[in-house]
């Protein structure tokens, strides 16, 4: 099986491989080339592979968090080989399989059946496995995973969405889960062409909550038409007070990125609200940009806020077994208003990494395509 990998160029000829152009994220190069790997060995009636199961990807996709483990790992690899930084890595943490194999004790899955991954956090999903992302390597191609960490998903849902649908729609599930919503009350979504915005708009839409989606960039009309009934606000990212923009209060705040927004989001929060996140932009020191320097939390002026309002701030890391259950059971093929914006063949992995890190105002994930006989959409 062909797979897109990151390449350390010190170890690896580069006639050994076949290389793709590089990408730069945060001024970094990105060695990306397609590999060769055989189906790894997986007996299923070893003992040691008794509840687990082997995975094909059919196709990926990255969220923000893999950015910061693919440069981490292209800085590694420009180290000194006496660092044995390894010679490829891999990247990658959504995806859609299918089961190719599995342990004597499996029987919730079927050969053949395609699955997402199951992130549920905090609580370990099976004694002695590990809560929260499953993997950080989807791009390697084969899996070997627990049962646990597996959900089927519907037929009537194909791999372009599947393979970017599980964090989003785990984490936005929580998300909304976890405020409360009492009736009558508006909600403000901040960075809202971020995808995991965007499953929160989703959710929000479909509940009848009055929403309004906040964003930098421009929106074309047919990209509005995706949020309706949301109301869309476009804001200056140097307007150092949002009130100015006349948004008015907010009972419930959605923010994927606190270290861009706390500070002026509990500004525009009513008595009693929630604030909730589940990000931060600038995970790793190379992310930080000049603009950043502009959006300053000051602590003592949000714990001022928070206090004399009576504000609530929540942090969320993914969600439950039940909020991933839930957020397929809700996916309408429809109704959806998360878009892909493109899905890539293998061929086109430096453009798909590219796509991914390095274009603002991108709507919807790119989506890398393993299957042979995909046809790629544009």
């Amino acid at each position: 099986m062909k797979v897109l990998a990151l390449i350390n160029t010190n170890l690896v000829s580069e006639n050994d491989v076949t290389m793709l152009p590089d990408v730069n994220i945060a001024g970094t190069p990105i060695h990306c080339g397609l590999i060769e790997l055989e189906r790894p060995s997986f007996k299923e009636y070893e003992l040691e592979n008794e509840h687990f199961v082997l995975v094909k990807v059919d196709a990926f996709s990255c969220n923000y968090r893999d950015k910061a483990i693919i440069l981490k790992a292209a800085l590694n690899m420009q180290e000194d080989v006496n660092f044995q930084a390894p010679p490829f890595a891999y990247f990658g943490s959504d995806f859609v399989g299918t089961i190719v194999a599995k342990g004597s004790s499996v029987e919730q899955f079927e050969i053949g059946q395609r699955v997402i991954p199951n992130c549920a956090y905090p609580d370990p999903p099976f004694t002695g496995v590990a809560p929260g992302a499953v993997t950080n390597e989807a791009s390697r191609g084969w899996l070997k995973l627990h049962k646990s960490k597996l959900i089927k998903i519907p037929d009537h849902m194909d791999n372009a969405v599947a393979a970017g649908f599980s964090i989003g729609g785990q984490t936005s599930t929580s998300m909304v889960r976890r405020v409360n919503f009492k009736p009558n009350e508006r909600a403000l979504v901040l960075s809202g062409r971020s995808n995991t915005s965007m499953f929160i708009i989703n959710n929000l839409t479909r509940m009848g909550i009055d929403t309004t989606v906040l964003s930098t960039s421009e929106w074309t009309p047919e990209e509005q038409e995706l949020i309706k009934p949301a109301k869309l606000c476009h804001i200056d990212r140097n307007v150092h007070k949002w009130e100015e923009a006349g948004l008015g209060k907010f009972d419930v705040v959605f923010d994927p990125y606190f270290d861009l927004h706390l500070e002026k989001a509990v500004n525009q929060m009513e008595t009693g609200g929630r604030y909730i996140t589940c990000g931060y932009k600038n995970q790793h020191p190379d992310f930080f940009e000049y603009e950043d320097e502009k959006t300053p939390n000051h602590l003592k002026n949000i714990m001022l806020k928070v206090m004399l309002n009576n504000l609530s701030l929540i942090g969320n890391c993914i969600g439950t077994w039940e909020d991933l259950e839930n957020a397929i059971s809700d996916y309408d093929e429809n109704e959806f208003i998360v878009p892909i914006d493109r899905s890539y063949s293998i061929e086109e992995g430096s453009e798909f990494v590219n796509r991914t890190y390095n274009t603002r105002g991108r709507l919807g994930k790119a989506i890398m395509l393993y299957e042979e006989e995909s046809k790629v959409v544009n």
